[in-house]
């Protein structure tokens, strides 16, 4: 069986990614049986890689992602996507055990009611969460 190029067409009226998913969709109603994916279609899913990631071309055009990945990375076109961190989530970094230290809270209810807890050192005997939600649980 022989293949021919078939060059990409990007249509005016949808995406090229768009125009790529229906030329895999119409080469994968047309082939007779299982058969190795033509170059000219994986040339096309490389050049979408300039744009979306490798994970998002190769879940939408149902394609192996490792071999994706590696002819991207052959034809040196991966896209580079830096994540900014998650403003909602703040890490700590406390090291180690804290040796003395000394630590006070003061809730206020609704109701008027006030408790203040104070911290000295690292062992504690009881639980200041707990006795948070019995302060808070307090007048219901």
């Amino acid at each position: 069986m022989i293949e021919t190029t078939v060059p990409v067409i990007t249509a005016k009226t949808g995406s090229k990614f768009e125009t790529v998913q229906n030329q895999f969709q119409t080469w994968r109603s047309k082939r007779p049986c299982r058969g190795r994916i033509p170059e000219y279609l994986w040339e096309a899913a490389v050049g979408l890689c300039k744009e979306c990631s490798v994970f998002e071309v190769a879940r939408v055009l149902r394609l192996n992602y490792k071999g994706l990945r590696d002819r991207v990375l052959k034809a040196g076109e991966m896209r580079v996507v830096k994540r900014q961190p998650d403003p909602r989530f703040v890490k700590l970094n406390l090291g180690g055990p804290i040796g003395s230290s000394e630590c006070w809270v003061e809730m206020k209810a609704p109701n008027g009611a006030t408790m203040r807890m104070s911290f000295k050192g690292a062992s504690r005997e009881f639980d200041p969460v707990e006795l948070s939600r019995a302060f808070w649980r307090q007048g219901r």
